[in-house]
């Protein structure tokens, strides 16, 4: 289960992350084909990182998701931590 600041709680979704990953790489211009494939790695990474836990906050997610990018493609790693900033 996923935590947001006002007490809002969301399910965890494996696929409402591929599809954010999606978002971001398309927005950097990655090719389809390796941006699903980035997609389900971490996903499936992210999967197994929170099996174990009961609650998870919105932050501990994007900080893991983060450092799962950053091993397969830097720059996506960069625009998911920053897509609120750029313009």
């Amino acid at each position: 289960m996923l935590k947001k600041k006002a007490k809002i709680t969301y399910e965890y979704s494996s696929d409402g992350i591929k599809q954010s990953i999606l978002r971001n790489a398309r927005g950097i211009g990655l090719p389809d084909g390796w941006a699903k494939q980035i997609a389900k790695r971490v996903a499936s990474d992210v999967d197994k990182w929170i099996e174990d836990k009961e609650i998870v906050t919105e932050n501990d997610l994007r900080k893991q998701l983060i450092a799962e990018l950053k091993d397969l493609c830097p720059d996506l790693a960069y625009a998911y931590q920053n897509h609120d900033k750029i313009i």
